[in-house]
Parts: C-alpha cells; structure tokens; sequence
C-alpha cells in the first residue's frame, strides 16, 4: 500500500509551530524565572519598607500600653496586600495585639508551589525597643515583637495573574511568527515547489521539451533555480534521446526511410483520410529482382549502396504524391494516396519501373536494377493497413512468378493460391526432414545406335503414398527459396548413386541434373557440387549441370564465371530449354557450356516446322557442342532429328521417367547379365 501524502506546506507549518512554541516556552520559562526572583526581591524591599515605616509608631504605643491604638495600626497593616495577619507579642512571649482577616482559598496545588517560591517570604519579623525620649540615652530595651505574615498562596495567584497575561503575549507573538513564517516560506519555498511538481505533472512524454519547468526571477541564483535548471536539462536531453530512439523505432537505419511502424501509422491516416473523403488510393509492395547476386556477388557494402540509390530513385518517383517505406531486405511499400483509379495505378507503375530499369553505376560496377511490383487497392481490396500490405504482398509474388520486371493488381483468388503456397511450403520443409523425395530418371540415347548414353534426375515428391506432379510443388519451391536445399538434396543423391552404381554394376552413365535459378545465383553451389563430388569418389565428368536460359541471361557475367570454374572443374554444362529465350543467341558464343537442349516446344513441331531446330543444331555444330533433344514423342520426330545429325534425344518414345529400380532393371539388368554370360 503506497504512503499517504502529506503536503510539505503542512509539514513545514507543524514544523515552525512547534518550534516556536519550544521557543516561546522556553522564553516563557526564562521569564518566569526572572519574575519570580524580581518579585521576591520587590516583596522583600516592601516588607523592609514596612516593617521600617510602622515600627517606631508600633514602638511607642506598645511602650504605652494603648490596646486600642496598637489594634487600629494592626488593623490598618493587614489591609495591605497578599498580608494575612500581623501579630505583636510582648517582652515575654505573651500575646499582645493581633489582627487579622480570613484566607482566600485557593486550590491545593498552590500548597506545594507557594511553598516552593515564596517559602522564605511568609512572614516577616522586627523587634520592638523602648522610645529613646533623651538623646544620651543609647541603650536599647526590647519591648516586644512585630510578626507580619504574608499569604503565600496571594503572593503566588498574583504572580500567576501577572504571568498569564505574559504567557498569552508569548504564545501570540509565537502564532504570529508562526505565521509569518509560514507565509514567507510557502511563498518564497513551498509554492515554488508545488509550482515545480505541476509543472513535472504536466509534462508530456511524448514532447517533454515543449513543457519545461519555469524558473521565477526570485529563484534564478538560488538552489530551487539550480533544480529546475537541470531538470530542464534533464528534459532536453531525454527529448533529444527519445528522437533519437523514435527513429531509431520507425525509421530504416540505412535508407532512412519509414520502417514498417512508422507505415503502419502512416497507412492507418491515410485510410481514415480516405474513408472521410470517399476516395481510393493505392499500395504498392516492390521486391527487387535478383538483389541476391547482387550481394553474393559484389558484396554487402555495394548491396547497401544499392538499396540507399533505389530509395532515392523511389521517393523521387511519388515525389510528394505518397511515401516510401522499406520494410527489411530488397522490400519497398510505396502508399500512393493521390492515386484515384487502377487505371492511374498501372500508369504510375509502368512509369516508376521505367525509373528503376535505369542502370546505376556503383563504383566500377554497373547494375540494372529490376522488380516485381504487387498492388492493392483501398477500399477493394482491404479494409486495414495490414491486410492492404499482405494482399499488395500477394499481388507482388504473382507478378513475380510472371517473370522479372512485371507488375500485377492484387485478385482475391490470389489469396487461396498465398494459402495454399504457405501450406505447400511447410509441407516441403517436412518432406525434406522425412526423406519425402525421390528420384526418377529418363534415359538420353544415341539416335544412331539406341544405346543409352546418360539420363536426367527428376525429382518427385511421395507424399501419403501418392506421387505430387512436379508443377504442384516446383514453383512454390522457386518462390519461397526452398529449392536451393532441395536442389541440394538432388544433386548428393546424384552423386551417390553413381557411386553405388560403379560398385554395383560395374558401369556408370552420366547423370544430368537440373538447376534452378535460385540455386544457380547460391553463392555456395559451385563449392557444394565440388565438394559432394569429393565426397562420394566421382568422376565430374560423370555429373552434368542443366541450366535453364533464364538463369544464365539474370546475370550474365556472374552465370559466365560460375561455369567457367564448373566447366574447369570436368563437369558437363547444359543449356536446358535453349531457344525460348530473347537474348541468348547473343552470349552463347562466350558461355563455357558443353551440351545444349533443344526444347520439347521445337521438337514437337518437327517435321512440319524445323526452321529453330535447325538453327539450334548448325550452333551447335559449330560451337563444338553435344546437342540433346528433349521430348520426342514420335517416329516422325525421331526421324527427321536423325536426318539433321541430332546426336541424342530423350522424350516417351523412349521412355517416360522411371524410379530408381525401375531405370536400374532396364538399363543395367541386360548389360548385367550379358556380362556374365561372357
């Protein structure tokens, strides 16, 4: 339970009051002490002054004998104050004359008191002599004494009669110091720290600096301006501090761009906006393509300087008709709020990948920049700031399935595809763990002679005892990076299985085995393949890389001196799906490879059509190139193919992919057994 408060204007208050009555009683007491010894010596000069004024009258009539005249003067002494009685008694001790009048009575405790100050002072005595009536008589006869006794008790109610007015003059000269004080200090101590206490209570924390503490010219050179004035700077710095943390929470460190937080906050204003004016505006969510060569191959420091030029190039793009955000890696959010309509969406798009698509020059590096762009559309396409984000993101991996450079509007059916990618990856992630995967194989034949002369790998996935098509997985596998493991996985069991083949049959083929282009711009695969190869004793020789024509034409430097060390390595280089590509007739002549694949699509039009499939094979003949034909599926096709001197060809007139076993009985069974046999 937290103290009670207690205000420290009351207890300064108690404090000077009771400090001023400590003071005020001591005072008080000092006082009485020097009444009380001023009062006694007064009563003792007027007792003196008494006993001297009415001693030679008492004297002779005493001497006389007048009874009555000694009584009238008896009489007349005890009337004077605080005297109770006074007595004169002869020579003899015998009572003479005495007078006196009752006692007032006062309470007890006046016994003890009067006894206690007033003890030697009750009575008073002075001996009577005979008149002198002749001068030369000097000698002195007593005659008789004059006892006066006082009323102690009277002496010491008039004293205290006399000390409470005192004491009530004390105790307000006391309060009123006490006010005084208390005045003085809750202005000039009190208030200004109550002042400093709201002003701290007032403080805002997200602006501590724009409410800093006043400092009052009667407080400028003492301590309370000393507080205040580091507390000011206290606030100063914190303000400073918290800018510093605020940026550091919504701002991108490298490009100083918005970071996710700050969007969020940005995006959810935006969308109010928009619902109080009725009006649309767009999200566009860009992923760069191929950023990931770009530090492989480059390095980090160049990767970072290229993200901080994109986020130049983008906010010079929408200008002050949005914003830019990055949200991590090579992903931009741009909110467009001046954007109305899709139709001046995809205008802007295609005007800010024109902008992109401009080379930048990098120290002695040139890159060409490229991206996939997804876009949703507020109100269509979400409600909230985070699901305008995920659909954009949805829209992004769409456009990039599409290929590089493309863009595409976000589709509600796109989101049951995002589903089921997200499933379909978890799954692979699982079926690499479980040992899901396997490997088919199609044979490659010598047209001439029909013998197998090398096979390709094809990967399946068995999933709960079905086989998944490739295309079902494939894809997804591209989109989310999976495929970099999983061509991984391809490549090892290659590798081993040519081992166990060596052992096994005494007889190897070469085994093709495709990659993909996520798995071909890995910084890592030349040294993976390099090192499996080590590990299970093969000849490379006996491992051929198949790389499709897009994978060499995203980088084509980076592609060429991959292959040059895989080439110089003894690993056989095909070029798959050769002949769909725009530009690769312009690099062939510089790529390292040894074998190229002419693609089903020209195949299938053979014989009616062999203009591509002529071409290809004269390129090859020419480059000193192993030329492969894939997909035959007819006599006709193999016929014309073996008219034009294609050397070997796969497709289903030969066989379809096969399973390990399957491959194994067909094509080392026979050779087995004749081996034997001779």
């Amino acid at each position: 339970m937290p103290p009670q408060f207690k205000s420290l204007t009351w207890k300064q208050t108690n404090l000077v009051v009771f400090t001023a009555l400590f003071f005020a009683i001591a005072i008080f007491i000092v006082e009485l002490a020097l009444v009380v010894i001023t009062t006694k010596q007064q009563i003792k000069a007027s007792q003196q002054e008494l006993v001297n004024s009415v001693e030679q009258t008492i004297s002779n009539v005493v001497w006389a004998l007048d009874d009555k005249q000694t009584q009238q003067n008896l009489e007349g002494i005890i009337k004077i104050d605080d005297i109770r009685s006074a007595i004169i008694t002869l020579d003899d001790n015998s009572l003479y004359v005495e007078a006196s009048h009752q006692a007032k009575r006062y309470p007890t405790y006046y016994d003890s008191l009067s006894y206690l100050l007033f003890d030697e002072l009750k009575e008073i005595s002075r001996p009577l002599y005979r008149p002198h009536y002749f001068e030369g008589d000097k000698k002195q006869q007593q005659i008789g004494t004059l006892s006066i006794h006082y009323d102690i008790q009277a002496m010491t109610n008039n004293l205290f009669n006399r000390l409470q007015l005192s004491f009530i003059a004390t105790l307000a000269r006391a309060l009123l110091l006490t006010l005084v004080l208390t005045i003085v200090f809750h202005r000039f101590l009190t208030q200004p720290i109550a002042q400093i206490s709201e002003a701290i209570d007032n403080i805002d924390p997200e602006l501590p600096d724009e409410n800093l503490i006043p400092i009052t010219c009667a407080h400028k050179d003492d301590e309370l301006g000393l507080v205040s004035t580091k507390l000011n700077q206290i606030l100063l710095q914190f303000s400073q501090a918290q800018n510093k943390l605020r940026k550091m929470a919504t701002r991108d460190p490298l490009t100083n761009l918005p970071n996710r937080t700050l969007l969020l906050e940005t995006l959810s204003v935006t969308i109010q906006r928009a619902r109080v004016h009725k009006r649309q505006f767009a999200l566009l969510f860009i992923d760069l393509d191929r950023f990931k060569n770009v530090n492989d191959s480059l390095g980090h420091t160049i990767g970072d300087q290229f993200l901080v030029r994109i986020a130049r190039i983008l906010e010079s793009g929408i200008a002050d008709k949005g914003s830019v955000a990055r949200l991590g890696g090579d992903e931009f959010v741009i909110v467009a709020d001046d954007i109305k309509t899709p139709q001046h969406a995809a205008d802007f798009v295609e005007q800010l990948l024109k902008q992109l698509n401009m080379p930048i020059q990098l120290n002695e590096h040139t890159i060409h920049p490229a991206a996939s762009i997804g876009i949703a559309i507020y109100p269509e396409d979400g409600q909230g700031a985070e699901e305008l984000i995920r659909h954009a993101d949805i829209a992004m991996y769409s456009a990039k399935a599409a290929g590089s450079n493309q863009w595409a509007f976000f589709k509600q059916q796109m989101t049951e595809h995002a589903a089921l990618r997200l499933k379909t990856e978890a799954s692979l992630h699982n079926a690499l763990k479980r040992n899901e995967f396997r490997l088919y194989f199609q044979p490659k034949l010598d047209l001439k002679t029909n013998e197998i002369v090398g096979c390709e790998a094809l990967i399946r996935w068995q999933k709960d005892g079905k086989l998944v098509p490739p295309m079902a997985f494939i894809p997804i596998a591209e989109e989310t990076g999976i495929i970099i493991p999983i061509g991984r996985w391809v490549i090892e069991q290659s590798c081993k299985l040519l081992r166990e083949w060596e052992k096994k049959y005494n007889r190897v083929i070469p085994i093709a085995v495709n990659v993909a282009s996520q798995q071909f711009a890995d910084a890592s695969l030349v040294s993976d393949i390099k090192q499996l190869a080590l590990r299970y004793q093969i000849r490379p020789e006996l491992l051929e890389i198949e790389i499709t024509e897009t994978s060499l034409m995203n980088d084509i430097t980076q592609a060429i001196a991959k292959l040059e060390q895989l080439k110089s390595a003894g690993f056989g280089i095909a070029v798959d799906d050769f002949g769909t590509g725009y530009s690769s007739l312009s690099y062939l002549r510089r790529l390292p490879i040894t074998t190229m694949k002419i693609d089903r699509c020209f195949v299938s039009d053979l014989p009616h059509d062999g203009a591509i499939a002529s071409t290809i094979l004269m390129l090859g003949q020419q480059l000193n190139l192993d030329i492969v034909a894939e997909g035959i599926e007819n006599q006709a096709q193999l016929a014309w193919l073996q008219q034009h001197h294609c050397q070997v060809g796969q497709g289903f007139l030969f066989s379809k992919p096969l399973p390990q076993d399957e491959f194994e009985a067909r094509y080392f069974g026979e050779q087995q057994v004749k081996v034997e046999q001779a």
